[in-house]
């Protein structure tokens, strides 16, 4: 099958394409035939080796983890699937990924794919939907009525963070450049902050949630709007300085993992039009380099697909 790979760990240049063995399904897998599958920044932190500690790979190891496709065959302890139905979801990044013309997926880790979406915008959804849906839902337990800081409101898990705290019930401000200012206002954020040009932590206080999706200093400053008991729940791009900034709220981790229950509500809530995702480019799989590319610059505007089929 063609395959985007790597043989060690390294920059750009450890990205290949070319031909590598199709997986074979273990009898709790699926064997997806991959439609299109996204480019995330876990993908170029697990080409550069940056994560190894916590996501140890063997090589030649395939990347990538969402993904749409159809059903090719079932490992012989799956239920509730067919070959030929559409699913989405996420691949086991240890056990070889999505960004290939095949990829072996764990049964609980996929779901019918929405009925309304084609393949590239439900290949968008399932890492970013669930990091938001898990953040904001299970750890932080968003309620209507709370006031909520999405930082990185334009990237594809913002975007999606804004759709699902204004579908709470909630009063959403969000971070991002100059430049994405409006698309974040048609998301649904009450108040945009450019972070160039202004300080959030000026602008805002006593808020309820604060979904940091950056790290570093924006964390700590993060803490500083925050009301008494309110909560700090994080995914972080760079480390989180040490030591808790307050004594009087919560920090929580978010640690997202496929479920297909979760998947499931992800499609409901795509199919419903409560989650509309934002793909801003499509690449022919042959050209995924391109894509790392992009995603390292960390200022795309929702999600980049690779087309497989």
């Amino acid at each position: 099958m063609k395959a985007v790979y790597i043989e060690d760990y390294g920059g750009p240049e450890a990205l290949k394409f070319g031909e590598q063995p199709a997986p074979q399904p273990g009898p709790r897998e699926v064997l997806v035939a991959v439609h299109a599958a996204s480019v995330n920044p876990i993908d170029w932190k697990l080409q550069a080796g940056l994560v190894r500690q916590f996501f140890p790979l063997n090589f030649p190891c395939v990347l990538g983890r969402d993904f749409s496709g159809v059903v090719a065959a079932l490992g012989a302890d799956v239920r509730g699937l067919a070959v030929g139905d559409e699913v989405f979801g996420m691949a086991d990044a240890r056990r070889g990924g999505t960004h290939a013309e095949f990829a072996a997926i764990d049964g609980e880790a996929l779901a019918r794919k929405p009925r309304n979406l084609g393949h590239i915008d439900a290949a968008s959804l399932p890492l970013a939907g669930l990091t938001a849906l898990i953040a904001l839902d299970e750890v932080a337990g968003l309620r209507s009525g709370q006031r909520v800081l999405i930082h990185a409101a334009a990237g594809g898990v913002g975007g999606l963070a804004v759709q699902l705290a204004k579908h709470r019930g909630c009063w959403v401000a969000g971070t991002c450049g100059a430049a994405n200012a409006n698309y974040v206002t048609r998301l649904g954020a009450d108040r945009v902050i450019d972070y160039a040009s202004q300080d959030f932590t000026s602008a805002l206080r006593d808020l309820d949630v604060v979904f940091d999706t950056v790290g570093g200093e924006v964390n700590r400053r993060s803490a500083t709007v925050l009301r008494a008991g309110g909560c700090l729940v994080q995914i972080t791009a760079a480390p989180v300085p040490p030591g808790p900034p307050r004594a009087d709220i919560e920090i929580k981790p978010a640690v997202i993992r496929p479920r297909r229950d979760l998947l499931e509500r992800l499609a409901d809530l795509a199919s419903r039009g409560v989650l509309k995702p934002h793909v801003e480019a499509v690449l022919p799989l042959s050209e995924a380099a391109r894509g790392y590319a992009q995603s390292r610059t960390g200022h795309q505007r929702g999600k980049i697909i690779l087309r497989v089929v």
